[in-house]
């Protein structure tokens, strides 16, 4: 049975990110290509982002990046898991300008400290999907992110109409959905060729529930 689609598994504090932090903390800026901390540096720092995206990655025993997440507006990264010492991602900024607050673990409390807790179960619930997605097809897998995408950073017409504008390369695609470009490259030119995703170049545009049926269609094609 295909594992439903519940695009990112977002809690409302994804959805509707939480006001800006109330405390002053330092701010700090990253330009795309920027890296803002590597997997296996000390975590203990909390960042929030406040403006852009940035890529999570790890590096697999093959020597291959492998995107975990797209994180943006409102999302925090870094060390939000208290039994974890070291980053378990690597960080980089994807858009032209990026600005996160940087917050110290000692600091976290209160209803601060509950949102990194969301943060935390929210990663565990990415994770989650990508361990069920790697059972599909790469077809599928490609249709489900960026449904996810979509859910996550696309404005949604009433007709489930999705505009989605995001810096990410067709290298950026297959590091994410675990494929070689070219063959991400040949998919999404096949999904154009069907109707059911229009645009290259980091400019898409769907329909949501097209989208969605194609890709639990698709998790049948072997």
């Amino acid at each position: 049975m295909t594992p439903p689609l519940n695009t990112l598994g977002l809690s409302n504090s994804q959805t509707n990110p939480p006001p800006v932090l109330a405390l002053e903390f330092p701010r700090r800026s990253l330009k795309k290509g920027d890296t803002l901390y590597y997997a296996g540096d000390l975590a203990d720092t909390v960042y929030r982002i406040e403006e852009g995206l940035l890529k999570l990655s790890i590096d697999l025993l093959t020597g291959k990046e492998r995107i975990t997440s797209i994180v943006g507006p409102g999302d925090y990264i870094g060390g939000i898991t208290p039994a974890h010492t070291y980053f378990q991602e690597t960080a980089e900024a994807l858009s032209p300008q990026v600005s996160l607050t940087i917050i110290p673990t000692e600091a976290l409390d209160g209803e601060l400290k509950e949102q990194v807790f969301v943060a935390a179960g929210n990663q565990l619930g990415r994770l989650r999907d990508a361990l069920e997605d790697s059972e599909l097809p790469v077809t599928s897998r490609l249709a489900r992110t960026f449904v996810r995408l979509g859910e996550r950073f696309g404005h949604i017409a009433d007709d489930k109409t999705v505009r989605l504008t995001l810096p990410l390369t067709h290298d950026n695609l297959a590091a994410m959905v675990g494929a070689a470009r070219e063959t991400t490259t040949a998919l999404m030119g096949e999904m154009r060729d069907q109707g059911i995703l229009d645009g290259t170049r980091g400019r898409y545009s769907f329909n949501l529930n097209d989208l969605s049926e194609f890709a639990s269609e698709s998790a049948f094609i072997y």
